[in-house]
C-alpha cells in the first residue's frame, strides 16, 4: 500500500476512501469553471463555523469557507456568490468572496477586486457594518475591511488585518476558523522570505486547533506550510497523512502533502501526491471540455520528483514544452504578448537539461514583460548547457539575461522586495562565476562563484524544488571531482545538499568523492 493511501487507512480504518479517483477538482490558478461545476469532496463536513445564514445558504456557504481553506480560489468565489443569492444579507458570503482575493503565501492580493465585492453589501464600512447579524459577523467583517482598506501598503495593511486576527483569537481562542485565519495570516507576515520564527509562531496557533479539529482542511493546510522545511518536515507527516484524503477533490490539497514529502527528499511519496494532483485537474479540466495539461505547478513538482529517483520525465517535459510551444506560436500569430504556462515550460525543461543532459530547445516566446520570466529561464538554461563546452554561447545567453533583469529589478514587487534580492539575482551572478571561468580569469570565476554558492545558501528557505535550478555547490562538487580535490568536492556536495535534500546528483557525487 502506498504512503497516502496507507496515513488514510490509518485514519478512517478504510483504504478505499483515500484509492477512489477523485471527481472533480481544480488547482488554485485555474480561473475558468464552469459556473454549475462544483467539487465534491473538499471538506465542506469538516467546517464548523456558526453563522446566520438562512438554510438555503448555509451548503453553498460551507463549500465556500471548505474551498477557501483549500486555496482553491475560483470555486470557492462561485460558492461564496451562491450563498449570497440565497441570502443577499449574508454578510459572510462577501467576507468569503472577498477573502479569495488574499494570497498571503504568495504576496498576492487584489485588493480592488476585493473592494468591489464589498460595496455589493454595502456602500462603505458602516452601511456594511449594520447589517451584520452577530458580533462575531461584525468582527470578521471588521477584519477584512482592515486588510483591503483604501490607505496603507499592502505590508502595512497584512500587519493590520493581523492584529485583528490576534485579537478575535484572543477573545475566541475555542473558533477554529479564527485560529486558521490567524496562522494563516501570521504566515503572511513573513515578508522578504520564510521567516523561521514567524513560521514557528504560527505553528504554535494552528496546533492548539489541530487538537480541536485533526481534520479541519485550513489548519491541516496551513500546518503543512508552516513545516514545510527540511528540519521541520517530520512534524507536519501528520498533517499530510490526513489532508489528502479530507479533500480528495481539491487539486491543491492532493498536492500540498508532496510539501511535506519533498522537504523529507521523500520522492516516491512526492511523485504520488503530484500525480493524484494532476489527476484531479486534468479531470476537472474534462469537465470544462478542455484537453488535459502537462504543464503547472503540480507537473513541476511531479518531474523533478520522477528526476531525483532516475526515472524518465522526458515524455512528460516534452509534452509539456509542445503544449507552450504551440501557445507561443498562436500568440505571436495573433499579435498577443502573454503565454500562459510559459515559466512552467521553461522551468520543467531546465531541470530536464540539468538532471539528465536532455536539452530541449528553447521555445520561441514573444517578446515581452510577461515572458520575461520564462525567457530569463530559458537563458539561464544555456549558460548551465554550454559553460563548460561552448563559451561564446554561455556569454551570449548570459547577453540575454541581464536587460531582462534590469527591466525587472525596476519593478517593485508587492511584497515590497526588489528583484535584485531575488533567486533571480542569484541566478545572474552564478551566471557571471560561470561565463568567467570558461572565458576569462579562471581564478577570479572560481572565486565569484564561490560566492555566489554561499550566497544561495544563505538566501531564506524555500519549499519545492530548488530556485536556483542546480545549486552552485553542486556544481562546485563537480568541478573539484573532476579534478581529483575529493576533499573539496566532498564539502561542496554536503552544502549542496543543505540547500537541495536528497539531491540525486550531489549524492551521487558525494559518494564519488569519498570513492576517490
Amino acid at each position: 500500500m502506498n504512503k497516502i493511501a496507507s496515513g488514510a487507512a490509518c485514519i478512517f480504518g478504510i483504504a478505499a476512501f483515500a484509492l477512489s479517483a477523485p471527481a472533480h477538482a481544480q488547482r488554485h490558478d485555474e480561473h475558468t469553471a464552469k459556473a454549475d461545476f462544483t467539487p465534491e469532496r473538499v471538506g465542506a463536513q469538516f467546517m464548523v463555523m456558526e453563522t446566520t445564514a438562512n438554510e438555503a445558504a448555509k451548503a453553498a456557504f460551507a463549500r465556500g469557507l471548505a474551498l477557501l481553506h483549500n486555496f482553491e480560489y475560483a470555486f470557492a468565489s462561485k460558492e461564496f456568490q451562491k450563498a449570497q443569492k440565497a441570502d443577499p444579507d449574508f454578510v459572510m458570503a462577501y467576507w468569503g468572496e472577498a477573502m479569495t482575493h488574499n494570497h498571503p503565501l504568495w504576496a498576492e492580493q487584489d485588493r480592488e477586486a476585493a473592494r468591489e465585492i464589498l460595496k455589493r453589501l454595502g456602500a462603505d464600512p458602516a452601511a456594511r457594518a449594520v447589517k451584520a447579524r452577530s458580533d462575531m459577523e461584525r468582527k470578521w467583517l471588521a477584519a477584512v475591511e482592515t486588510l483591503y482598506a483604501q490607505e496603507g501598503t499592502k505590508i502595512e495593511r497584512d500587519l493590520a488585518y493581523l492584529a485583528k486576527m490576534q485579537a478575535m483569537l484572543a477573545a475566541h481562542p475555542e473558533d477554529v476558523d479564527v485560529r486558521a485565519f490567524t496562522g494563516l495570516a501570521t504566515l503572511g507576515s513573513s515578508h522578504g522570505g520564510r521567516q523561521i520564527p514567524i513560521y514557528m509562531e504560527a505553528a504554535g496557533i494552528l496546533e492548539a486547533g489541530f487538537i480541536m479539529h485533526p481534520m479541519h482542511p485550513g489548519i491541516l493546510h496551513y500546518l503543512i506550510h508552516s513545516y514545510d522545511d527540511p528540519d521541520h518536515a517530520p512534524l507536519g507527516e501528520r498533517m499530510a497523512q490526513r489532508y489528502a484524503v479530507v479533500a480528495p477533490d481539491a487539486g491543491h490539497a492532493q498536492h500540498m502533502v508532496s510539501h511535506i514529502y519533498l522537504a523529507l527528499a521523500d520522492w516516491e511519496a512526492t511523485e504520488e501526491a503530484n500525480v493524484n494532483a494532476s489527476r484531479v485537474v486534468n479531470l476537472q479540466r474534462a469537465a470544462q471540455g478542455r484537453p488535459e495539461s502537462s504543464c503547472g505547478h503540480y507537473n513541476e513538482w511531479l518531474s523533478y520528483s520522477l528526476l531525483q529517483q532516475g526515472k524518465d520525465a522526458s515524455g512528460l517535459v516534452r509534452s509539456c514544452v509542445a503544449q507552450i510551444g504551440k501557445a507561443a506560436e498562436e500568440a505571436k500569430a495573433e499579435g498577443k504578448d502573454a503565454v500562459r504556462g510559459s515559466w512552467s515550460a521553461a522551468g520543467m525543461a531546465l531541470f530536464l537539461g540539468v538532471e539528465t543532459g536532455e536539452w530541449l530547445e528553447p521555445i520561441d516566446f514573444p517578446l515581452s514583460n510577461s515572458t520575461g520570466a520564462a525567457r530569463y529561464v530559458q537563458a539561464h538554461g544555456d549558460v548551465l548547457r554550454y559553460h563548460a563546452t561552448d563559451p561564446a554561447k554561455a556569454a551570449a545567453a548570459l547577453e540575454r539575461m541581464e536587460p531582462i533583469f534590469e527591466a525587472y529589478s525596476r519593478i517593485e514587487q508587492n511584497d515590497g522586495r526588489m528583484a535584485q534580492d531575488s533567486w533571480s539575482a542569484r541566478a545572474l551572478e552564478r551566471s557571471k562565476a560561470l561565463v568567467e571561468i570558461a572565458t576569462g580569469d579562471r581564478a577570479a570565476g572560481l572565486k565569484a562563484l564561490e560566492a555566489a554558492a554561499a550566497a544561495e545558501l544563505a538566501m531564506p528557505i524555500v519549499f519545492g524544488p530548488p530556485a536556483i535550478f542546480k545549486p552552485s555547490y553542486e556544481i562546485l562538487g563537480e568541478m573539484h571531482l573532476a579534478e581529483g580535490r575529493k576533499a573539496e568536492a566532498a564539502e561542496a556536495f554536503r552544502k549542496s545538499l543543505k540547500l537541495a535534500p536528497g539531491r540525486r546528483l550531489s549524492l551521487t557525487g558525494l559518494e564519488s568523492a569519498r570513492a576517490l
